[in-house]
């Protein structure tokens, strides 16, 4: 066996020997579904968060509390469209005609839930009991001053709940001023809500005073034009433009954001491991049956090896379950982002965006440990490389918005960066042969890295340069 694939095999069985191998191996699919999960589950979890509303005119405080009222059966109408859609879509149009039929909130949940028991009996055990983000309580007070201390905790209501804060609608000179009291102080969305049903209240003043009905205002709110989105794209066939269409947009989001991970954390697995070998002087002694170069492009493939099966496992039980979304969902929101994942370009992308980007900045970490006696000594050289890799994530969003804007496409050519928005702007109808193109120059660029790295790398295992004798050398 070749010294490259015996280093690479020591390598390999090292790392996969350790238990925590084994735990990353299952819990890092557990932990991205919490992350995923957990902020749906936490914000169903939450009660209702309770507001009092007082005003100097009773018709004020009925606007806004009637405005809460019909932002909770709003939540509680795209809850259920979405989970609708996603276990049958066929009702979407009668469920919801239902729900909307229903006098209040809670009459249509009901109506919705008996017509699911009806006609799809199997979608009822996961059915969504939607509860409003905000209840409107009595007001214990009709000064903001006697609120006070149910505000800042001090004293709950008649009924035990504390109140999460208080809405004051006074007039000036005949206007509405909205006042927010809360020790939140980071949450506006009760003072928003509040204010959209105010400047509604001042139109329908506003239309009264030039003598036309007050419910004018409502007609004209209700002006909602129809927007329809199309690609000019010829493979298209000018379709209208969907959520299967935006979904790869998004998919190839998160696979950058989890390539990003990867590869830095892969890579700070060399970077440590190297570290300690050459402290403990066992890069001395393989270094007697291998040359620089063999340990170098054994380690890598060692570590890749690990990477490998890894993503074997993840992408085994990632694949199949995104399969069996797509093809059990068929054309509801979440089968069309589950099929999102399985596009060619973005796997293609990924694949040649890992081997690439880990090759590369693989490479370099290791360079980088070859020339520190410790993990504090490179903290100090990853100072740079951490900028490096920070700028095509800054990039992401952007290239979400505008994957071909003149800068995107001129940072996707660089070919440290290429990895990354390769992935971005493969939704976009990245074509086959540009990232045939951008492929062959990481290929290139892998080839100049792992040249200078060995370079590198040779003088810190071989000749022991490090950070403190090139200090001493540098002073001297």
């Amino acid at each position: 066996m070749s010294p490259v694939l015996l280093v690479a095999r020591r390598d390999y069985f090292a790392y996969v020997g350790a238990w925590g191998f084994w735990l990353s191996l299952i819990t890092a699919p557990l932990i991205i579904a919490a992350l995923m999960f957990m902020p749906l589950l936490l914000a169903r979890a939450e009660p209702p968060r309770v507001l009092a509303v007082i005003a100097d005119q009773a018709a004020d405080a009925a606007h806004v509390t009637n405005a809460f009222l019909e932002r909770g059966r709003a939540d509680a109408r795209g809850e259920i469209s979405a989970y609708i859609k996603a276990t049958a879509p066929a009702l979407e149009a009668e469920i919801l005609a239902a729900f909307d039929a229903a006098p209040s909130r809670e009459a249509g949940v009901e109506a919705a839930r008996a017509i699911v028991a009806r006609r799809a009996p199997r979608a009822l055990a996961a059915f969504p009991q939607p509860s409003p983000r905000y209840v409107i309580a009595t007001a214990p007070a009709q000064d903001i001053e006697a609120l006070r201390s149910y505000l800042d905790g001090s004293r709950a209501l008649p009924d035990g709940r504390m109140l999460f804060g208080a809405l004051n609608v006074r007039r000036e000179a005949g206007a509405p001023v909205i006042e927010y009291w809360s020790t939140n102080l980071s949450h506006e969305e009760p003072s928003n809500i509040a204010h959209r049903a105010m400047r509604l209240a001042m139109q329908r003043e506003a239309l009264a005073a030039q003598g036309l009905a007050p419910t004018e205002a409502d007609r004209l709110a209700g002006f909602d034009p129809r927007v329809v989105q199309f690609d000019p794209r010829p493979s298209t066939g000018s379709a209208e433009v969907t959520a299967r269409q935006r979904a790869p947009a998004f998919a190839a989001l998160a696979l950058a954001f989890i390539l990003w991970s990867v590869v830095f954390s892969v890579a700070n697995m060399l970077l440590s491991g190297v570290i300690e070998e050459k402290s403990n002087k066992i890069l001395d002694t393989i270094l007697t049956s291998v040359t620089p170069m063999e340990l170098l492009i054994g380690k890598l493939l060692g570590v890749a090896a690990v990477s490998a099966t890894l993503f074997l496992f993840w992408g085994a039980l990632g694949g199949t379950l995104l399969s069996m979304a797509a093809t059990q969902l068929g054309d509801s929101v979440f089968g069309q982002i589950a099929a999102a994942f399985l596009e060619p370009r973005l796997l293609v992308a990924f694949v040649v965006g890992f081997v690439a980007g880990y090759l590369m900045y693989g490479a370099i970490f290791l360079a980088l440990g070859s020339l520190c006696e410790s993990i504090q000594e490179a903290q100090t050289l990853l100072g740079p490389v951490a900028l490096v890799l920070a700028i095509p994530m800054m990039l992401v969003m952007p290239a979400l918005d505008n994957p071909n804007a003149p800068i995107i496409e001129a940072a996707s050519w660089v070919p440290l960066f290429t990895p990354f928005l390769m992935l971005m702007r493969a939704p976009a109808g990245l074509d086959w042969i540009e990232i045939a193109g951008q492929g062959a120059l990481m290929v290139l660029a892998v080839i100049v890295v792992l040249w200078l790295a060995s370079r590198v790398f040779k003088a810190g295992v071989v000749d022991q340069v490090s950070m403190v004798n090139w200090r001493g050398r540098k002073k001297s």
